[in-house]
């Protein structure tokens, strides 16, 4: 009788455990102003959201985790007259990172210029920092939109 009363207890318990969380979305769900939030001008976004996330509503409360995080970002001008973009990445895990990385361009007016952005490869060392750079081939002045993703 014992050992059922303990079964039935441990089955009780389990189920209430269970019962209680179901309210809350599991740590794998995202917040979706992450993905939705507005086009900004001279920023560096993630869009792999894999790599810098937040959740909430999970059984300890809200959380982040960083994989990546962006250090500073920024542009100046080159002595050619062109607009240099940076951005500098910190890794947080214990592994070598890939990644790739594009920026556009935009005009004071907001309208995409220069030319078509393509992904840049790059590696960042574990626990370490590395800068990702692009050059525009304009002399006007530019705003820009760095994109960054997780290498397959």
């Amino acid at each position: 009788m014992t050992r059922i009363l303990k079964s039935l207890t441990a089955l009780a318990i389990g189920a209430s455990l269970v019962a209680g969380c179901a309210p809350y979305r599991s740590a794998d769900s995202t917040k979706l102003t992450e993905r939705t939030a507005p086009v900004t001008m001279n920023s560096v976004v993630f869009t792999d959201y894999n790599l810098s996330r937040s959740w909430d509503g999970g059984i300890f409360g809200d959380k982040e985790r960083y994989r990546l995080s962006l250090v500073q970002h920024g542009q100046r001008p080159t002595a050619t007259g062109t607009t240099e973009v940076y951005a500098v990445l910190r890794n947080h895990t214990d592994y070598d990172y890939r990644i790739e990385a594009r920026t556009q361009f935009f005009d004071q007016d907001g309208v995409p210029a220069d030319v078509k952005p393509t992904w840049q490869r790059s590696t960042i060392p574990a626990n370490s920092i590395s800068t990702y750079r692009e050059l525009s081939t304009s002399t006007q002045p530019l705003q820009y939109r760095v994109e960054i993703r997780e290498l397959n």
